[in-house]
Order: C-alpha cells, then structure tokens, then sequence
C-alpha cells in the first residue's frame, strides 16, 4: 500500500477508534473529518493528492443523506471506499455497488479482517462475491420501486390526510393529532377513515406501517458478505 488507510465517519471518536484497532493490527490507519473527506472527494497527504483506501464507518448512522455524500465522493475518483454497516442497513448501499470502488462489510468483521479488506482493496481487488454484490444491487432497486409505489398512494392523500398520517407516524395519539391541527378528534377519526381507505390500510397501524415504509429500506441482513473469521474481535468492539 502507498499510504495509510484513511477511517471516517460521522462521529469522529467512532474513526479514531477504528484506526488506534487498525494500527493495533500493524497497519498505517490515520483519521479524517468526515467534513474534509466529503467535501475534497480526494485526501491530500503530503501535499499531493493521490488515491486512498477510506474505511467508512456509519453503523446505526445510515440514512439517504450519507449514502449520497459517499456516493458523490466516489464519483469524484481517486478512492477505493470499504463501508461498514449493520447487516439491517445494507440494502441502503445497494446502489453504489455497481461501482467496484466500493465493498461492504459488516460491524462483525474483526480488525484483522478489516485490514484484509484494506489490503485486497489497495492491490485492486474486492472483498465481496459478485453474487452477493448482484444480489444487494438487485435488493436495493426492488426495494426502490416498492417505496416509489408506495409514495405515489401517499400523493394520493389530501394535505389534512397526509398531515393526519405524518402525525399518527412519529407516535402521536389520535388526541393529540387533533390538539396539534386544532380539530376535534371525531374529524381526526374520519380523516383516519379516509386516508385508510385510499390506501388500502385495513387498520391505522397498517396504514403507518405504510408510511415508515414509504421512506425506509427493507432488511437485507441475508446478503451482506460474510469475511473470513481470521481472529477475535470486531470492529464493533473496536468502537466501544
């Protein structure tokens, strides 16, 4: 490898304690702001710019807003990028994985088999079966047009529905719906009706199910790969 491997992540303690288990491991690991990194797209060491290995942690942290800021950095060329996530979480990442820049791994993956990773990475290979890079890839679009589908029914609403809805989905009692929007509870129950009706909710919690789903990604804990037990420990360990 020409340099170190670079860790990031959201929370700068969970990086830096990534890379103190990395060079535990007897690999150079440095850490980065998760701000410089994504915004450079390129790390600069020594005043040049060259290609590096970055260790993404973001376990429990995945949302839309970070898979496209690692996705927009990967654009930018000139990174290799292993993520580490839950198993729950990795469908999140199946659009990135066309790109052969990017492998993930999962939080169970010892430090040892995380330089591994690192090392594979850095002579221009990959961690991951193809099968199980198709198999996320293929997840991860299925699972986009199910929550396509389900937002076109939930355009269907009218705004007092969706508000309703909106409401009843980040845990709010049917009574205090109707305190927030200023309206009797009866008319809260008929906008509950309603919304039901029109998508196909045979009960209110089915139709907040609906919503939760709408905007969050199914489970794809079958296909994350899987890395050779080489020793005890895990980078989750690590981070603790």
């Amino acid at each position: 490898m020409a340099g170190p491997v670079c860790v990031l992540s959201p929370h700068l303690l969970v990086a830096q304690a990534v890379a103190a288990a990395l060079r535990s491991a007897g690999m150079a690991a440095e850490t980065r702001t998760w701000e410089s990194a994504v915004a450079r797209g390129r790390l600069t060491v020594a005043g040049e710019e060259r290609p590096e290995i970055l260790v993404v942690i973001v376990d429990g942290l995945d949302n839309p807003s970070l898979v496209l800021q690692v996705d927009r950095l990967v654009q930018r060329g000139g990174v290799r990028v292993v993520v580490v996530t839950s198993a729950e979480s990795a469908v999140r990442w199946g659009g990135l994985l066309a790109n052969e820049a990017v492998d993930l791994v999962t939080v169970t993956t010892s430090v040892a088999e995380l330089a591994a990773v690192v090392r594979r990475l850095a002579a221009g290979g990959t961690s991951m079966d193809p099968e199980r890079r198709a198999a996320l890839q293929t997840s991860w679009a299925l699972d986009l047009d199910r929550r396509r589908q389900l937002r076109a029914q939930l355009e269907s609403l009218s705004p007092q529905q969706r508000r309703v809805l909106e409401l009843l989905a980040s845990g709010h009692r049917v009574a205090e719906v109707g305190k927030e929007m200023g309206v009797a509870h009866g008319t809260v129950r008929s906008h509950v009706k309603a919304l039901r009706a029109k998508l196909g909710a045979s009960t209110q919690l089915k139709a907040v199910a609906m919503f939760h789903q709408a905007y969050d990604v199914a489970d794809g804990a079958d296909l994350v790969p899987s890395p050779r037990r080489e020793s005890e420990g895990s980078v989750a360990v690590a981070r603790r």
